[in-house]
Order: structure tokens, then C-alpha cells, then sequence
């Protein structure tokens, strides 16, 4: 019950075993599917299983969040005990190599089964259309499916894609929409843009009137089975919900240089009024009346207690790494999420990030969030996308004062990008955003970075040799 009330996926009495064995990559009989996708029900289980996909650790439950993506970005400095520091070496950099293949091969695979999955469930939910007693629940269910497969396609192109403003017709990922084994062709990182944009934009036009948007966060257990809405339409912040639509196609939008459309974006977001801004983290790590869309971990508390240690590699070993990478020296040491005692804690070995140490959270649906996007993202956009100097600082101000901080300015686009980009490594630690930001804009090199020129080569994960879930890419593509 408790998993439930957390994630809000499934009727307050219904169970995941049912689905447990349709989150089997290997494709399962049409009899079998055909029973899961018979009732509304079922097309609810799908789809949690998704989600709790997604929280595998070699995708958002860690490697995508907090983990290898942020080791690549420089969020951490594990000290080995021979006294060199193994995420600065530039192994790291290399791909493939026996540093990185692991991962990148892991996440690969797990991207795409959690898509086949998703695919699947889109082909029912257009065949038994006639099995969804409540009036939004298909467009709501289609909805959600069709934004999360964009979602994760994008991220694939993120990782193993070009950077994309320097060779945006380079072969990148196979766009996969339908539910089966067939080799399919590695496509220009353009016409993957475009299948995104189309899979976003229609999810978009569902949750419009679909979308509840409930984003209700109770303080208790006890609150949360009091609440009116049937649990199904709860949480709105842990799923794929109409402004995590609009936000992602903020990013997309941002990533293929359409400034127009990503600031159009990000703007409807800020100014919808369902989310607000967070001054005081002291009880709210993870700034929940920021999310806009969150997975939830079972068990995140016991995960962290293991990573977020020195044997964990979590964490960074000299505090001067530390106040280097929150800009200390020129911000000084106030901003809330560097602030000792609350953002950090210590020990004889380092500083540990406290973001996912949710206990004594203000809402107990709070506990065990991973954030995926948040409000200050659409800030940074609309400051980046914004040509009148002013305007842009106001925008990357308002982030920078509900932090401790004081208001920025500046007068050039140098200027701006130098503020951004500390504000973006401030802002997404411990998130997996900030890789992603410097291949964005294709950066040569960035703080505490072993490699003095990145080139592609060093920002592009490799794809694996062997594709075990959907038959192997052509050769002379994999090149």
C-alpha cells in the first residue's frame, strides 16, 4: 500500500504480480497479452511496469541520475588508496573502453527493453479501446506511454548521438515504435529529433484534456488516504504528466537549437502555475514543488546509505573540489545547495551530497523521489534562449535568489554562458542533467575535466557490439 500511495500508478487495492511477468524483455504469446490488455486494470499494471523499469540502477535508479552521468560531468572525486583519483583519469573519456563499455552496453540494452514494453502497450491501447471504463483513462494511458517513449529515445540520443549542432546528420540510435525484433537502421540524429518532436507532440494533444493534474503532495500517510482523487489520477509529478510533455519538448527543442520553441516551452511551464520555486531546503532536499516529473525507488534510503559513502564512490574527497565546483569563492558560502549540515555532510574521508537523504521530508510523498526534470531547468532555458541581457539575467536571478544568492548581471553572451554554466553545476547535482549540458554546447573541456579538448569522440557512447534484444545495428553503421 505504502509503494502505491508513493507512486500513485495503480488503485489503492490493486497489486504488481499480476504484471510481473510482462516485464520480461522477451516477447510474451498474444494470448497472454491479450488476457493483461482485457481490462483497464491491466493497461494500468503495464504501465506502472514501466515505470519500475525505469528505475533500474543502470538507468534512472542510479546511472542516469546521480551516477556514471555525473562521474562523466565531474560531480564527484573518489581518492584511491594509492592517492590518485580515478574519475579524473580519462578513461572515463573513452568509448568504448573496459572503463566505460560496461555501462553504457547495460544501459543501452535496459533503454530499449523498457521501450519495447512501452510499444507494446501502445499496439493494445489502440485494440481494446472498448475495455476503459473511465472517459479519460485511454487518452490519459496512450498519453503518458507515447511522452515517455520520447522521453527515453531522447536521453538515448543525448548519450550515443552527436553533438548535434556540430553533426546533426551523423547515423545516431534506432527509433523504435513498434513492438518487435526486426533489425531496424541506425537514423540521422534529425530525423530522431523529428520522431521525438511527433511522439511529444501527440502525447501533448492527449493530456491536454486527459491529464488531471493533480500534483497534491500529503504531509502524511494518513493524508494520503484521505485525499479525493481516485489514486490512479494522484501524483501527477511521478508520471509523465502534460507539463513534463511540454518541459521535455522544451529540452528537445533546446538541444536542436529552435530557441523560439524551446523558450515558448518553458515559458507555458513557469507560468502555469502548478509549480513554485524553493528557498529553504532544509526539510526538502529534492525542492518537490519544483519537480515536474520524478520516479519513484523503492528502498532509495538503503541504496544511498551504500553509494553516498567513500566506498560507494559517491562523494568528493577535498573540500576545495567541492567549493570549486558550487563557485564558492565567488558566490560565497550560503547557497542553499552547498550549505554544510543540509546539502553536504562530512566525514575524515569527504562530503556526501544529502539531496536524496529524504527522512524528516515535509510530505511524506516526498521520500524516495529521484527528480528527472525540474522547474529551474525552464529558467535556465529562458535565459539562454533570451537576447535582451536583462531580461535573460532576471530569469537565471530568479533561480540564483530563492538559493541564498544575490541577483546577476551581465552585458555579454560570453558573460552569460560563463553564469550559466556555474549555475548548472550548482543547480543539477547529483542529477544527470549537467553532461548533457556541456555536450549541448559541445565544450572543450569543463571544471575538474581530465581531457583538455573534447572532441565527439569523448562526449559519444558507444554502441554495443552485440545487440541482444533486437538483432545486431549493420556494421557499417556502428562505425
Amino acid at each position: 500500500m505504502k509503494k502505491q500511495l508513493f507512486i500513485g500508478l495503480l488503485a489503492a487495492t490493486m497489486g504488481l504480480s499480476s504484471c510481473s511477468n510482462w516485464l520480461d524483455v522477451e516477447p510474451k504469446s498474444i494470448i497472454e497479452e491479450s488476457e493483461l490488455f482485457s481490462s483497464e486494470t491491466g493497461f494500468k499494471e503495464a504501465l506502472a511496469g514501466v515505470y519500475i523499469q525505469m528505475t533500474n540502477s543502470s538507468l534512472y535508479g542510479r546511472e542516469l541520475s546521480y551516477g556514471f552521468l555525473d562521474i562523466l560531468a565531474q560531480c564527484y572525486q573518489q581518492k584511491g588508496s594509492n592517492g590518485n583519483y580515478p574519475y579524473q583519469e580519462e578513461g572515463y573519456y573513452e568509448f568504448p573502453s573496459t572503463t566505460t563499455e560496461g555501462k553504457t552496453d547495460a544501459i543501452w540494452k535496459n533503454m530499449y527493453g523498457t521501450i519495447a514494453n512501452i510499444n507494446n502497450l501502445l499496439y493494445w491501447v489502440d485494440q481494446r479501446t472498448d475495455v476503459f471504463t473511465h472517459e479519460n483513462y485511454h487518452d490519459l494511458i496512450k498519453g503518458e506511454a507515447l511522452g515517455l517513449r520520447g522521453f527515453l529515445h531522447f536521453d538515448l540520443l543525448r548519450m550515443f548521438g552527436p553533438i548535434y549542432k556540430e553533426n546533426k546528420d551523423s547515423y545516431s540510435i534506432v527509433y523504435r515504435s513498434q513492438f518487435n525484433r526486426d533489425t531496424r537502421s541506425l537514423l540521422p540524429a534529425t530525423q530522431v529529433v523529428d520522431s521525438i518532436v511527433r511522439d511529444l507532440t501527440e502525447a501533448e494533444q492527449l493530456l491536454t484534456d486527459a491529464d488531471p493534474l493533480n500534483f497534491e503532495m500529503p504531509a502524511s500517510q494518513n493524508d494520503a488516504l484521505m485525499m479525493d482523487s481516485e489514486t490512479f489520477e494522484s501524483y501527477r509529478q511521478k508520471r509523465m504528466n502534460l507539463y513534463a510533455v511540454k518541459a521535455t519538448l522544451a529540452r528537445v527543442h533546446m538541444y536542436a537549437g529552435n530557441k523560439t520553441e524551446a523558450a515558448a516551452y518553458a515559458k507555458e511551464v513557469v507560468e502555469s502555475g502548478y509549480f513554485s520555486m524553493v528557498s529553504d531546503n532544509s526539510l526538502d532536499r529534492v525542492y518537490s514543488s519544483e519537480i515536474l516529473f520524478s520516479i519513484y525507488v523503492d528502498k532509495l534510503g538503503d541504496q544511498i546509505d551504500v553509494a553516498f559513502t567513500n566506498t560507494g564512490g559517491i562523494y568528493v574527497a577535498e573540500s576545495q573540489f567541492l567549493a570549486d565546483h558550487f563557485s564558492v569563492s565567488e558566490d560565497g558560502a550560503n547557497d542553499i545547495r552547498y550549505r554544510q549540515g543540509v546539502a553536504f555532510t562530512s566525514d575524515a574521508y569527504g562530503y556526501y551530497s544529502q539531496k536524496y537523504n529524504q527522512d524528516g521530508s515535509i510530505s511524506y510523498s516526498i521520500q524516495n523521489t529521484i527528480p528527472l526534470i525540474r522547474l529551474s531547468e525552464m529558467y535556465y532555458i529562458l535565459a539562454e534562449c533570451e537576447e535582451d541581457m536583462e531580461t535573460s539575467a532576471s530569469y537565471l536571478s530568479t533561480v540564483r535568489m530563492n538559493r541564498g544568492l544575490e541577483s546577476v548581471n551581465y552585458a555579454t553572451e560570453e558573460a552569460k554562458e560563463a553564469a550559466l554554466d556555474k549555475e548548472w553545476r550548482k543547480e543539477f547535482y547529483a542529477e544527470g542533467q549537467l553532461f548533457y549540458y556541456y555536450k549541448r554546447l559541445g565544450k572543450e573541456t569543463f571544471l575538474h575535466c581530465p581531457v583538455s579538448h573534447m572532441t565527439e569522440n569523448n562526449y559519444r557512447f558507444s554502441i554495443p557490439d552485440d545487440e541482444v534484444l533486437f538483432g545486431n545495428v549493420p556494421e557499417d553503421e556502428n562505425e
